[in-house]
């Protein structure tokens, strides 16, 4: 094969490597533990990206137990009460005030499970089913639809909105992630661009060598 089809056949590879940041996710977390006992309180996530946004999704990772709360290392419900899992509510912010409801008091979830202790809830406008009657771990469909922020610029402050409503059986917060689809993508980190390319220029070196 000559040099001049080495070269081309290297040329797909790299750009196939570049590409692979065309479906770049925006990713912003906060991982700040919190117990919210018939009490309010917030978790924000800055992004500095600019870009239209095409899809978004969170996944927030909680627990709803009879007393004493988990703790921030804790897995299973302790308490031998059944918590009220109806009696707490999940809102996400835009940067430019507008609310998308995850979770709703009195109606996303229901009273009289045993409760499921520690659980990760992925909030997706496409998941099969929607969110309730009791907390289990898996995707769901949001109180309101994520949709709602579809077209914004995912640049600013996001804000989770927490409450519980009644004390006793705590909402304990682990961490929550914000992932949003954007046009144009979200750029791929420098060190990753760097390393993307070194993996292009060696292949285009070995097959010069090859030659």
């Amino acid at each position: 094969m000559s040099k001049a089809k080495h070269y081309l056949a290297a040329v797909p590879l790299i750009a196939c490597l570049f590409s692979a940041s065309a479906g770049a996710t925006v990713i912003a977390s906060n991982t700040r533990y919190g117990v919210f006992d018939g009490s309010e309180g917030t978790r924000t996530f800055n992004v500095s990206h600019h870009g239209s946004i095409l899809d978004l999704n969170l996944i927030v990772t909680l627990s709803k137990c009879d007393d004493p709360p988990l703790g921030p290392q804790g897995g299973a419900c302790r308490g031998q009460g059944a918590p009220y899992e109806d009696e707490f509510s999940l809102a996400l912010m835009a940067p430019d005030g507008t609310t998308v409801d995850l979770v709703r008091a009195y109606d996303t979830y229901a009273a009289g499970n045993d409760g499921a202790g520690r659980v990760r809830l992925v909030f997706d406008d496409e998941a099969e089913q929607a969110a309730g009657p009791h907390l289990a771990t898996g995707s769901f469909r949001p109180a309101g639809a994520l949709s709602a922020f579809d077209g914004m610029d995912v640049h600013g402050r996001w804000t989770l909105l927490i409450q519980d409503f009644f004390p006793g059986d705590p909402l304990e917060f682990y961490s929550a992630r914000l992932d949003v689809e954007t046009d144009p993508p979200a750029p791929v980190p420098e060190p990753a661009s760097l390393a993307l390319l070194g993996l292009g220029l060696l292949g285009m070196r070995a097959v010069r060598k090859a030659s």
